[in-house]
């Protein structure tokens, strides 16, 4: 059953809720669809574009072009002065969209607005019916003023070795579609570093030019690309479940630069800032020097290392990433690091919720810059039902004075509390973190709750039998990768297990 909010959106479509294929749903400023009385959408239609943006105009009919081919309607620049005005929020982000019998209008404060009301006519145009073939699209007539609930809207992406490139370009394009506007990319042993080639596994997939490629791409959908270095605890750059070590398993000769066992680096090792600001300023650059910088700093252990145990841990510590944050800033980027370990384990305020640090890594939180932002990763804490609705570890981070983040993972059910509570305190933004899951339905789960729960907004009804509205999103990233791989579609490689068809019959 749609909810009220539902209801009141989906003026003139509530017999067929179903029909409304859209993710994620617009702000419920204004949201009219009727699919009865259907709109062109074929090289016969001009759609009138106003946006101050010069760039918007031109974005558009690439893009339409790309899509559509020969039946891409035409774009023009409008004042639309000679319709009715659409209703417009002042957000730089918001966009409204009008279809009727009179044409196709977009209004848009920027880029970022056109690129929102393209990936939602996308998602809403179907092809022509009575046909064999596609020969156009329409539209259901509609009226939308849609606007995010934040600006700052994530996905948090692990390039594994086991990942194959065209995974992770999907990922990203399929983030973009959904109105994702950044991705944190973190690499597992698979960054090919020219200045240091030591430090990936054999044979790196996240190599330099798909690095710039996939960046690139980004900024043209609109989605852009943060690179993520683990700078102080998962210095093996491997799943502490499969004791695998990127660098020690392979190259031992460097093992100063690691805690012994490998699972910190050794912050009393003068060479571990040097490497790792090698190889952020290497990434930062192929990254296209984006406005932010991930350092990592979670799950960190105590340190074993003579030199380092000669010294107070918590001023180590603090040196150690306070160093590193600065370099960011210095090349125009914010750093941004997990929350963790700015957190004492033993204090009793964050009973129920994530914190892996010490009296001494928690005295990060008084001395660190306030330029760094806290990315608060919250994946239990006893009900994970909605019913909880406070954040006091965010909240207390935003009383500290920084720019902070929620960021959940499974807690499908938390995610619009999490993010309106964001909202509420003032917040800096959302992040989705993904992990191992780029294929499955906890993958799927994690884009729609996510999105949803970003742009502020309820996750679409499901249909009974088959996730249209993510089915289709998924369809338009393969379009536009031109997939003809079995293993490219869907959320699965197989549907069936491979070699279950030997062993079971």
């Amino acid at each position: 059953m749609l909810s009220a909010f539902a209801v009141s959106a989906f003026a003139g479509n509530e017999a067929n809720p179903d029909a409304i294929e859209l993710a994620p749903l617009p702000a419920p400023a204004e949201f009219r669809i009727d699919m009865d009385r259907p709109v062109a959408f074929d090289a016969s239609t001009t759609v009138a574009l106003e946006c101050p943006d010069d760039k918007g105009t031109e974005w558009l009919a690439v893009h339409f072009r790309e899509w559509y081919g020969a039946q891409s309607p035409k774009v023009v620049a409008s004042n639309l002065s000679t319709f009715q005005p659409l209703k417009l929020s002042g957000s730089p982000e918001a966009y409204a969209i009008a279809a009727d019998a009179s044409g196709v209008r977009i209004a848009a404060r920027s880029l970022a607005g056109v690129r929102w009301a393209a990936y939602t006519l996308r998602q809403l145009a179907i092809a022509k019916r009575g046909t064999f073939k596609t020969e156009g699209r329409i539209l259901p007539a509609v009226e939308i003023s849609d606007v995010p609930l934040l600006g700052f809207r994530a996905v948090h992406l692990c390039w594994f070795p086991e990942l194959r490139p065209q995974q992770m370009e999907r990922a990203i394009r399929l983030a973009a579609l959904l109105k994702f506007n950044y991705a944190i990319i973190e690499p597992w042993g698979v960054y090919e570093s020219e200045k240091h080639p030591w430090w990936h596994w054999p044979n790196p997939t996240m190599t330099k030019a798909e690095v710039r490629r996939l960046s690139a791409l980004g900024r043209d959908l609109g989605i852009t690309l943060i690179p993520q270095i683990n700078a102080f605890g998962h210095a093996s750059s491997s799943r502490s479940c499969t004791m695998k070590h990127m660098v020690l398993d392979i190259a031992p000769e460097y093992e100063p630069l690691f805690e012994p066992g490998g699972w910190n680096w050794c912050l009393t090792n003068p060479e571990t800032q040097r490497v790792l600001r090698e190889l952020i300023a290497e990434m930062h650059e192929d990254f296209g020097n984006p406005p932010f910088f991930h350092l990592g700093c979670d799950e960190a252990q105590p340190p074993t290392c003579p030199e380092c145990r000669k010294r107070p841990y918590g001023e180590l510590v603090c040196e150690h990433i306070a160093g590193l944050a600065d370099f960011v800033k210095s090349r125009g980027a914010r750093a941004m690091i997990w929350h963790d370990m700015l957190l004492d384990r033993s204090d009793k305020r964050w009973k129920g919720f994530v914190k892996c640090g010490s009296k001494a890594t928690a005295t990060l939180a008084d001395t660190l810059s306030k330029d760094v932002i806290i990315c608060d990763w919250q994946y239990s804490y006893g009900d994970m039902k909605e019913v909880c609705m406070d954040w006091p570890t965010m909240g207390y981070f935003k009383e500290k004075g920084f720019a902070v983040a929620g960021c959940p993972w499974m807690n499908y059910n938390a995610m619009k509390p999490m993010a309106d509570y964001i909202a509420k305190i003032g917040g800096f933004g959302f992040i989705e973190t993904t992990w191992h899951h780029l294929r499955g339905g906890d993958w799927v789960k994690m884009y729609k709750y996510a999105s949803a729960a970003a742009w502020g907004t309820p996750v679409p009804p499901g249909t009974p039998q088959y996730d249209t509205p993510f089915g289709n999103v998924m369809r338009l990233v393969g379009y536009d990768m031109k997939t003809t791989d079995y293993l490219d579609t869907g959320h699965l490689n197989y549907q069936v297990p491979p070699g279950w068809w030997v062993d079971n019959n």
